[in-house]
Protein backbone atom coordinates (compact mmCIF):
# COMPACT_ATOMS: atom_id res chain seq x y z
CA UNK A 1 0.00 0.00 0.00
CA UNK A 2 1.19 3.54 -0.78
CA UNK A 3 -0.94 6.71 -0.67
CA UNK A 4 0.19 10.27 -1.44
CA UNK A 5 -2.26 12.99 -0.30
CA UNK A 6 -2.14 16.79 -0.10
CA UNK A 7 -4.47 19.68 0.69
CA UNK A 8 -4.28 20.77 -2.95
CA UNK A 9 -6.39 17.80 -4.00
CA UNK A 10 -7.95 16.19 -0.92
CA UNK A 11 -9.89 17.18 2.19
CA UNK A 12 -8.41 16.91 5.66
CA UNK A 13 -11.04 14.24 6.34
CA UNK A 14 -9.36 12.07 3.67
CA UNK A 15 -6.06 12.62 5.48
CA UNK A 16 -7.63 11.45 8.76
CA UNK A 17 -9.30 8.39 7.24
CA UNK A 18 -6.04 7.28 5.58
CA UNK A 19 -4.09 7.82 8.80
CA UNK A 20 -6.68 5.77 10.71
CA UNK A 21 -6.17 2.82 8.36
CA UNK A 22 -2.55 2.54 9.51
CA UNK A 23 -3.03 3.69 13.11
CA UNK A 24 -6.61 2.96 14.22
CA UNK A 25 -5.51 3.18 17.86
CA UNK A 26 -4.56 6.87 17.46
CA UNK A 27 -6.66 10.01 17.15
CA UNK A 28 -5.53 13.32 15.62
CA UNK A 29 -6.65 16.61 17.19
CA UNK A 30 -5.89 20.03 15.68
CA UNK A 31 -4.52 22.50 18.21
CA UNK A 32 -6.77 25.14 16.64
CA UNK A 33 -10.15 25.04 14.95
CA UNK A 34 -8.69 26.22 11.65
CA UNK A 35 -9.18 23.72 8.83
CA UNK A 36 -7.98 25.79 5.84
CA UNK A 37 -4.26 25.07 5.92
CA UNK A 38 -1.74 23.32 3.73
CA UNK A 39 -0.61 19.80 4.50
CA UNK A 40 0.85 16.80 2.75
CA UNK A 41 0.97 13.18 3.82
CA UNK A 42 2.51 10.03 2.40
CA UNK A 43 1.38 6.73 3.92
CA UNK A 44 2.60 3.20 3.27
CA UNK A 45 2.75 -0.25 4.81
CA UNK A 46 5.28 -3.03 4.27
CA UNK A 47 6.33 -6.35 5.77
CA UNK A 48 6.03 -5.88 9.55
CA UNK A 49 5.75 -2.09 9.71
CA UNK A 50 3.91 1.04 8.58
CA UNK A 51 5.50 4.32 7.50
CA UNK A 52 4.25 7.84 7.04
CA UNK A 53 5.74 11.23 6.23
CA UNK A 54 3.65 14.29 7.10
CA UNK A 55 4.15 18.05 6.62
CA UNK A 56 1.75 20.64 7.99
CA UNK A 57 1.37 24.37 8.62
CA UNK A 58 -0.69 23.94 11.77
CA UNK A 59 0.08 22.38 15.15
CA UNK A 60 -1.64 19.13 16.04
CA UNK A 61 -1.65 16.35 18.63
CA UNK A 62 -1.94 12.61 18.25
CA UNK A 63 -3.62 10.88 21.20
CA UNK A 64 -3.56 7.12 21.75
CA UNK A 65 -6.94 5.77 22.79
CA UNK A 66 -6.01 2.06 22.74
CA UNK A 67 -3.00 0.35 24.24
CA UNK A 68 -1.78 -1.38 21.08
CA UNK A 69 1.49 -3.27 21.46
CA UNK A 70 3.83 -1.80 18.84
CA UNK A 71 7.05 0.18 18.54
CA UNK A 72 7.13 3.72 17.16
CA UNK A 73 10.08 5.62 15.72
CA UNK A 74 9.82 9.34 14.90
CA UNK A 75 12.37 11.46 13.02
CA UNK A 76 11.37 15.14 12.87
CA UNK A 77 12.22 16.91 9.60
CA UNK A 78 11.23 20.43 10.67
CA UNK A 79 9.78 22.00 13.79
CA UNK A 80 9.60 20.20 17.13
CA UNK A 81 7.65 17.38 18.72
CA UNK A 82 6.94 16.42 22.30
CA UNK A 83 5.70 13.10 23.66
CA UNK A 84 4.13 12.23 26.98
CA UNK A 85 5.86 8.95 27.91
CA UNK A 86 5.30 7.18 31.23
CA UNK A 87 4.09 10.43 32.85
CA UNK A 88 7.00 12.56 31.68
CA UNK A 89 7.41 14.83 28.67
CA UNK A 90 10.21 14.35 26.13
CA UNK A 91 10.77 17.05 23.49
CA UNK A 92 13.01 16.76 20.42
CA UNK A 93 13.76 18.52 17.15
CA UNK A 94 15.31 17.34 13.87
CA UNK A 95 18.66 16.67 15.57
CA UNK A 96 17.24 13.63 17.38
CA UNK A 97 15.13 10.53 16.81
CA UNK A 98 12.53 9.26 19.24
CA UNK A 99 11.81 5.55 19.78
CA UNK A 100 8.90 4.55 21.97
CA UNK A 101 6.78 1.61 23.00
CA UNK A 102 3.31 2.79 22.01
CA UNK A 103 1.53 1.59 25.21
CA UNK A 104 3.88 3.88 27.20
CA UNK A 105 2.72 6.96 25.27
CA UNK A 106 -0.40 8.98 25.96
CA UNK A 107 0.11 11.72 23.35
CA UNK A 108 2.51 13.19 20.79
CA UNK A 109 2.32 16.87 19.76
CA UNK A 110 3.84 18.42 16.63
CA UNK A 111 4.53 22.14 16.29
CA UNK A 112 6.59 24.65 14.35
CA UNK A 113 6.75 28.26 13.30
CA UNK A 114 4.83 28.14 10.04
CA UNK A 115 5.72 24.57 9.06
CA UNK A 116 6.70 21.28 10.63
CA UNK A 117 7.16 17.73 9.40
CA UNK A 118 8.24 14.28 10.49
CA UNK A 119 8.76 10.68 9.38
CA UNK A 120 7.21 7.97 11.55
CA UNK A 121 7.57 4.20 11.60
CA UNK A 122 5.31 1.84 13.53
CA UNK A 123 6.57 -1.73 13.84
CA UNK A 124 4.23 -4.65 14.53
CA UNK A 125 4.82 -6.27 17.90
CA UNK A 126 5.44 -9.68 16.27
CA UNK A 127 8.32 -8.26 14.18
CA UNK A 128 9.72 -6.39 17.20
CA UNK A 129 9.60 -9.38 19.54
CA UNK A 130 11.17 -11.61 16.90
CA UNK A 131 14.17 -9.29 16.65
CA UNK A 132 14.34 -8.83 20.43
CA UNK A 133 14.32 -12.58 21.05
CA UNK A 134 17.34 -12.99 18.81
CA UNK A 135 19.35 -10.29 20.62
CA UNK A 136 18.22 -10.93 24.20
CA UNK A 137 17.05 -13.92 26.19
CA UNK A 138 13.35 -13.98 27.13
CA UNK A 139 12.85 -10.38 25.97
CA UNK A 140 9.59 -8.71 24.98
CA UNK A 141 8.75 -5.15 23.95
CA UNK A 142 6.54 -4.58 26.99
CA UNK A 143 9.54 -5.14 29.29
CA UNK A 144 12.06 -3.00 27.38
CA UNK A 145 11.46 0.51 28.84
CA UNK A 146 13.30 2.29 26.06
CA UNK A 147 15.15 5.49 26.83
CA UNK A 148 13.67 7.27 23.85
CA UNK A 149 16.21 9.70 22.39
CA UNK A 150 19.09 9.14 19.96
CA UNK A 151 21.33 11.91 18.62
CA UNK A 152 21.20 11.75 14.81
CA UNK A 153 24.72 13.22 14.64
CA UNK A 154 26.13 10.11 16.37
CA UNK A 155 27.44 7.21 14.23
CA UNK A 156 24.34 5.11 15.00
CA UNK A 157 22.12 8.14 14.38
CA UNK A 158 23.62 8.72 10.94
CA UNK A 159 23.00 5.08 10.00
CA UNK A 160 19.42 5.30 11.30
CA UNK A 161 18.77 8.41 9.22
CA UNK A 162 20.20 6.75 6.10
CA UNK A 163 18.06 3.63 6.66
CA UNK A 164 14.91 5.72 7.10
CA UNK A 165 15.64 7.61 3.88
CA UNK A 166 16.15 4.32 2.03
CA UNK A 167 12.78 3.08 3.29
CA UNK A 168 11.13 6.34 2.22
CA UNK A 169 12.60 6.11 -1.27
CA UNK A 170 11.52 2.49 -1.61
CA UNK A 171 7.99 3.23 -0.39
CA UNK A 172 7.50 6.26 -2.62
CA UNK A 173 8.91 5.01 -5.91
CA UNK A 174 7.15 1.96 -7.35
CA UNK A 175 10.09 1.43 -9.71
CA UNK A 176 12.38 0.49 -6.82
CA UNK A 177 9.87 -0.99 -4.35
CA UNK A 178 10.92 -4.46 -3.19
CA UNK A 179 9.52 -6.61 -0.38
CA UNK A 180 12.91 -8.27 0.01
CA UNK A 181 14.65 -4.94 0.58
CA UNK A 182 11.92 -3.64 2.91
CA UNK A 183 12.17 -6.75 5.11
CA UNK A 184 15.94 -6.32 5.50
CA UNK A 185 15.67 -2.55 6.07
CA UNK A 186 12.97 -2.98 8.70
CA UNK A 187 14.99 -5.58 10.57
CA UNK A 188 18.12 -3.39 10.36
CA UNK A 189 16.26 -0.45 11.93
CA UNK A 190 14.94 -2.61 14.77
CA UNK A 191 18.38 -4.06 15.50
CA UNK A 192 19.91 -0.58 15.48
CA UNK A 193 17.26 0.67 17.93
CA UNK A 194 17.77 -2.12 20.47
CA UNK A 195 21.55 -2.07 20.20
CA UNK A 196 21.92 1.72 20.50
CA UNK A 197 18.96 3.20 22.42
CA UNK A 198 19.43 2.61 26.18
CA UNK A 199 16.83 0.33 27.78
CA UNK A 200 16.41 -2.01 30.71
CA UNK A 201 17.38 -5.07 28.64
CA UNK A 202 20.84 -3.72 27.76
CA UNK A 203 22.55 -5.56 30.62
CA UNK A 204 21.10 -8.84 29.33
CA UNK A 205 22.86 -8.60 26.00
CA UNK A 206 24.42 -11.97 25.31
CA UNK A 207 28.03 -10.94 24.97
CA UNK A 208 29.37 -14.47 25.03
CA UNK A 209 27.61 -16.09 22.12
CA UNK A 210 28.09 -19.74 21.35
CA UNK A 211 30.32 -20.09 18.32
CA UNK A 212 28.59 -21.38 15.21
CA UNK A 213 29.90 -24.64 13.78
CA UNK A 214 30.75 -25.17 10.13
CA UNK A 215 27.73 -27.52 9.89
CA UNK A 216 25.42 -24.74 11.16
CA UNK A 217 26.82 -22.28 8.64
CA UNK A 218 26.27 -24.85 5.89
CA UNK A 219 22.67 -25.21 7.09
CA UNK A 220 22.33 -21.43 6.92
CA UNK A 221 23.69 -21.44 3.37
CA UNK A 222 21.20 -24.14 2.35
CA UNK A 223 18.34 -22.20 3.95
CA UNK A 224 19.36 -19.02 2.10
CA UNK A 225 19.44 -20.83 -1.23
CA UNK A 226 16.05 -22.42 -0.60
CA UNK A 227 14.42 -19.13 0.44
CA UNK A 228 16.31 -16.39 -1.40
CA UNK A 229 13.18 -15.60 -3.44
CA UNK A 230 11.42 -14.64 -0.18
CA UNK A 231 11.76 -11.33 1.81
CA UNK A 232 14.40 -13.05 3.98
CA UNK A 233 15.91 -11.49 7.14
CA UNK A 234 18.99 -12.48 9.14
CA UNK A 235 16.76 -13.26 12.13
CA UNK A 236 14.90 -15.86 10.07
CA UNK A 237 18.16 -17.42 8.86
CA UNK A 238 19.53 -17.55 12.42
CA UNK A 239 16.29 -19.00 13.80
CA UNK A 240 16.19 -21.71 11.12
CA UNK A 241 19.78 -22.64 11.95
CA UNK A 242 19.33 -22.59 15.74
CA UNK A 243 21.91 -19.87 16.46
CA UNK A 244 21.89 -16.14 17.22
CA UNK A 245 22.31 -13.47 14.56
CA UNK A 246 25.64 -12.49 16.09
CA UNK A 247 26.89 -16.09 15.94
CA UNK A 248 25.64 -16.30 12.37
CA UNK A 249 27.67 -13.20 11.47
CA UNK A 250 30.81 -14.43 13.20
CA UNK A 251 30.44 -17.90 11.66
CA UNK A 252 30.12 -16.55 8.13
CA UNK A 253 33.24 -14.45 8.59
CA UNK A 254 35.13 -17.42 10.03
CA UNK A 255 34.09 -20.13 7.57
CA UNK A 256 33.12 -18.14 4.46
CA UNK A 257 35.17 -14.93 4.81
CA UNK A 258 32.02 -12.93 4.00
CA UNK A 259 29.09 -11.44 5.92
CA UNK A 260 25.72 -13.23 5.71
CA UNK A 261 24.09 -10.19 4.06
CA UNK A 262 26.85 -10.03 1.46
CA UNK A 263 26.45 -13.76 0.80
CA UNK A 264 22.68 -13.37 0.37
CA UNK A 265 23.28 -10.52 -2.05
CA UNK A 266 25.83 -12.67 -3.90
CA UNK A 267 23.48 -15.61 -4.47
CA UNK A 268 20.67 -13.27 -5.49
CA UNK A 269 23.05 -11.68 -7.98
CA UNK A 270 23.77 -15.16 -9.35
CA UNK A 271 20.02 -15.75 -9.68
CA UNK A 272 19.62 -12.45 -11.53
CA UNK A 273 22.48 -13.38 -13.88
CA UNK A 274 20.93 -16.77 -14.59
CA UNK A 275 17.58 -15.16 -15.38
CA UNK A 276 19.09 -12.51 -17.66
CA UNK A 277 21.08 -15.21 -19.47
CA UNK A 278 18.06 -17.40 -20.07
CA UNK A 279 16.60 -17.41 -23.61
CA UNK A 280 13.20 -17.81 -21.93
CA UNK A 281 13.47 -14.57 -19.94
CA UNK A 282 10.74 -12.04 -20.78
CA UNK A 283 11.43 -9.54 -17.97
CA UNK A 284 13.27 -6.24 -18.32
CA UNK A 285 16.61 -5.74 -16.56
CA UNK A 286 14.90 -3.42 -14.08
CA UNK A 287 12.24 -6.02 -13.25
CA UNK A 288 14.81 -8.80 -12.85
CA UNK A 289 16.83 -6.61 -10.47
CA UNK A 290 13.76 -5.79 -8.37
CA UNK A 291 12.69 -9.44 -8.35
CA UNK A 292 15.94 -10.37 -6.64
CA UNK A 293 15.96 -7.46 -4.18
CA UNK A 294 18.15 -4.88 -5.95
CA UNK A 295 16.43 -1.49 -5.77
CA UNK A 296 19.29 0.80 -6.84
CA UNK A 297 20.00 0.16 -10.51
CA UNK A 298 23.39 1.90 -10.44
CA UNK A 299 24.61 -0.27 -7.56
CA UNK A 300 23.14 -3.37 -9.22
CA UNK A 301 24.95 -2.66 -12.51
CA UNK A 302 28.25 -1.96 -10.73
CA UNK A 303 28.09 -5.15 -8.65
CA UNK A 304 27.03 -7.15 -11.71
CA UNK A 305 29.92 -5.90 -13.83
CA UNK A 306 32.41 -6.53 -11.01
CA UNK A 307 31.14 -10.12 -10.65
CA UNK A 308 30.68 -11.09 -14.33
CA UNK A 309 32.86 -8.71 -16.35
CA UNK A 310 29.94 -7.43 -18.41
CA UNK A 311 26.89 -5.26 -17.95
CA UNK A 312 23.40 -6.68 -17.33
CA UNK A 313 22.33 -5.37 -20.75
CA UNK A 314 25.16 -7.29 -22.44
CA UNK A 315 24.08 -10.50 -20.68
CA UNK A 316 20.44 -9.91 -21.67
CA UNK A 317 21.46 -9.24 -25.29
CA UNK A 318 23.36 -12.53 -25.44
CA UNK A 319 20.33 -14.33 -23.98
CA UNK A 320 18.04 -12.84 -26.64
CA UNK A 321 20.51 -13.77 -29.37
CA UNK A 322 20.52 -17.36 -28.15
CA UNK A 323 16.71 -17.35 -28.17
CA UNK A 324 16.71 -16.08 -31.77
CA UNK A 325 19.15 -18.79 -32.85
CA UNK A 326 16.98 -21.44 -31.20
CA UNK A 327 13.88 -20.15 -32.99
CA UNK A 328 15.65 -20.17 -36.39
CA UNK A 329 16.96 -23.67 -35.75
CA UNK A 330 13.49 -24.90 -34.87
CA UNK A 331 12.03 -23.26 -37.96
CA UNK A 332 14.58 -24.98 -40.19
CA UNK A 333 13.88 -28.29 -38.50
CA UNK A 334 10.15 -27.98 -39.12
CA UNK A 335 10.76 -27.03 -42.78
Amino acid sequence: MFTDLSSREESFEKFLSTFNLLAPHARIELNTGQRAFRWQGKFASACGFSWWEVESEIDWTCRFAQQKQSLGLVLPRAGTMSARIRNRTVAIDRRCALALSVPDVSSISYSGHGKHGHVTFEFDVAAVNKTLSVIFEGAALQNSELSPQLDLASPAGKVLKALSEAVGAGMHDTRIRSEKSMALLGESILRLIFLNFPHRLSNRLRRHQTDATSRQIMEAVDFMHANMHQPLTLSEVAEATGISVRSLQYGFRRFRDITPLAYLREIRLEAAQAELSSPLNMLSIHDVALKWGFTHMGHFAARYRAAYGETPSETARLGRAEASRALRSNARGEA
